[in-house]
Formats: structure tokens, C-alpha cells, sequence
């Protein structure tokens, strides 16, 4: 039986999905309605900042290290979402990981399909890293976001610059092609329509690309060597829960260091949910992991 809190994910999660006929523009609306739940607190120190041509907002705790910086970059299948939906979140990290979290207002497809999002999130880490006194710069990102941040340690280690600290990925969708076999074996626990999702929203990133010849956008098949610490979270009542075990198993083939969490009986992106003790159990977890790793850096 689930408990109230998780009861609560999940309906939000549905909410999602709550109109059959729905546009993108409904998408758009209805994830910025869940993200509604998530209020920012009255001591959040925000700043809105155009991060290298990107929008962006700095969020911080009080007391946080301006020596370090997590680049937040938000889920919604590349599709949906938006920085100030996510403020909540990044100012969680921020207190977490003892560091400015950068929330990045990437551009959206289908407007602006691949590689414009993945351009803005190498973007604002350029960004980031050139600040005055930022010494470590970490990237985290959920579902799509997640996605999104593989594909810039990928793209920053082929273009052979300064590789992020670590980072880390919550539910990370890595897969574009849609091979993962828990997106039908796991269908029935998941209150998102995930296999459907990916498709739809997937194609509309891709832009008409195939994915395995694009492993920028689709970084499952990305040569996934020589990148930073990792660390990733998956539930295991979601579709995409192979996504996170199979990213996981190539980054251990090519000898990279990455830690894995799952989250029993628990849904997709379950860390943004603020309501959650097991939200915050997490992001205690993962800000310790950045914050060793700051520490070793």
C-alpha cells in the first residue's frame, strides 16, 4: 500500500496525462501544474541571469559555497518545463550540495529540436565555469534533463574541455530508440504512459534523426568512456527503469566510476517531489555524493 506522500506522486504524475486530445501546449500547461506544488522558500536567494545566450536562475541557500556551482537541468521530455518550475528544486540541491545551483531555461523542442537543448546546457556549464571564484562545476538532471546531462559530458569530453566535477541523473531517459524492456514489463506500475511518451516526445527532440546515429541526443549508444563521477537514481515503478540500469552497466564496461540508487515502490523523477521523505532522503544522499566529490576535486 502506498503512503499518502507516494499516493500524491503518482496523481501528479497522472495529471500529466489527465487530457486525451491534449496539444503541446497542454503539456506545457499541465506539467507546469504540477510543478506548481513545488514552493520556493522565503530565505531562496534567485537571480535571474542570461547564462551565455541562455536564460537562467541562480538559486541559492543561504550560506551556500560560491566556490561551487550544479548545473539543474529540468525534465519534461525536452518538450515541457521550464527553470521556474524547477527553482524549488535547484534551491534543495543547492542546500544539499553546498553550492549555487544554475537552473537552465533550455530551449523546448519541437520548436527548437536537437542540438539546441543540448547547446544551451553546454552553454550555461561554460557559464558557469567562467564565473569569478567557481572552482568545481556538477551537472544534474531528471528524466529528459538526465538525458540531456549524459549527452553533455559526452559532448564536453569530445571537445576536450574541462570535464564537469560529477554528476548526477534522477530517472534519466538515454534511450530515444526505446529498447528497454521495463517499458513494457513495468507499464502497469508506472502512472505515466512511458513507451508512448518517449515516441512521441522523443520524435519531436530527434527532429526526424534516428536515434542510434545520433547518440548525442540518444546517449545510451555514446562511447560513455572517461566520464566524470556519476551517480544515478531510477524507481522502480517506471517504465524507463532499464534506461538507468543499462546506462549504468555501459559506464562500468568502459571504467567509469558511477554509484546507483533505486528507489522501491517509488515513480519517475521521484526526487523533485518535494512532499516526499523519500525526496529528501535522496537529495540528501546525492548532495553528499557531490559534495565528496567537490571536496576530492
Amino acid at each position: 500500500m502506498a503512503s499518502p506522500e507516494v499516493q500524491r506522486a503518482r496523481d501528479l504524475l497522472t495529471h500529466l496525462v489527465s487530457e486525451p486530445e491534449a496539444t503541446m501546449d497542454d503539456y506545457r500547461r499541465l506539467y507546469d501544474e504540477v510543478l506548481a506544488n513545488f514552493e520556493l522558500p522565503a530565505d531562496a536567494e534567485v537571480e535571474h541571469v542570461d547564462a551565455g545566450g541562455v536564460p537562467a536562475i541562480w538559486v541559492s541557500a543561504p550560506g551556500t559555497s560560491t566556490e561551487q556551482v550544479v548545473v539543474v537541468v529540468h525534465g519534461g521530455g525536452w518538450c515541457m518545463g521550464n527553470a521556474k518550475g524547477y527553482s524549488e528544486f535547484g534551491y534543495r540541491v543547492s542546500k544539499a550540495a553546498d553550492a549555487r545551483a544554475l537552473v537552465v531555461d533550455y530551449r523546448l523542442a519541437p520548436e527548437n529540436p536537437f542540438p539546441a537543448p543540448l547547446d544551451d546546457v553546454v552553454a550555461a556549464y561554460r557559464f558557469a565555469r567562467a564565473q569569478d571564484g567557481v572552482k568545481r562545476v556538477a551537472l544534474l538532471g531528471d528524466s529528459a534533463g538526465g538525458g540531456l546531462v549524459i549527452s553533455a559530458l559526452v559532448k564536453l569530453r569530445e571537445d576536450g574541455e574541462v570535464p564537469p566535477t560529477a554528476a548526477v541523473t534522477l530517472s534519466p531517459l538515454v534511450d530515444l530508440a526505446g529498447e528497454g524492456e521495463s517499458l513494457q514489463t513495468r507499464a502497469h506500475l508506472d502512472p505515466l504512459p512511458a513507451a508512448a511518451l518517449v515516441g512521441a516526445m522523443g520524435g519531436a527532440y530527434l527532429g526526424g534523426a534516428e536515434p542510434k546515429s545520433t547518440p548525442l541526443a540518444s546517449p545510451l549508444y555514446a562511447d560513455l568512456s572517461g566520464l566524470p563521477p556519476l551517480r544515478v537514481l531510477v524507481g522502480t515503478d517506471e517504465g524507463l527503469h532499464d534506461d538507468s540500469i543499462r546506462l549504468v552497466e555501459k559506464v562500468k564496461a568502459a571504467g567509469g566510476e558511477v554509484e546507483l540508487e533505486i528507489g522501491e515502490d517509488l515513480v519517475h523523477i521521484w526526487p523533485i517531489f518535494s512532499f516526499l521523505p523519500e525526496a529528501q532522503a535522496s537529495t540528501e544522499r546525492f548532495g553528499e555524493f557531490l559534495r565528496k566529490r567537490f571536496a576530492e576535486a
